[in-house]
């Protein structure tokens, strides 16, 4: 390894730093893209977890999710990490597609975790 940087001049090191470093950026930013659909995804299950929980049917969760994906128009904006950040976006959307209040209030029910099962619920954070 000694002898390979010793041949080589600095304008050789600099390009050969910088080619390593981009190579090394694409890589860890392909991983974070994949890793923020993992947790997206891994979200999107527990919100359906709880409304079956709270008795709502396959119908309702359908159009609870519809709604919070938006219609495809692309202007759906991504989930956070922070849950009221998210739910005033769902009831936005919600109240922007002509959803009658006790609707919302519904969806908002299931979107509450019980504070029983807050203490039993384990969050992983890497």
């Amino acid at each position: 390894m000694n002898d390979l940087l010793a041949r080589l001049n600095g304008g050789e090191i600099i390009g050969l730093v910088s080619v390593s470093a981009g190579a090394l950026i694409a890589i860890i930013a392909i991983i974070a893209g994949h890793w923020h659909r993992v947790r997206v995804t891994e979200m999107e299950i527990t919100f359906k977890q709880q409304m079956l929980e709270k008795g709502m049917t396959p119908a309702e969760i359908e159009q609870v999710m519809r709604a919070a994906h938006g219609s495809g128009a692309g202007d759906t904006p991504a989930p956070t990490a922070n849950p009221a950040m998210d739910k005033a976006a769902l009831v936005e959307r919600m109240v922007e597609h002509g959803y009658e209040g006790e609707d919302i209030e519904r969806v908002l029910r299931a979107y509450q975790v019980p504070e029983e099962s807050k203490d039993k619920q384990v969050v992983h954070q890497v």
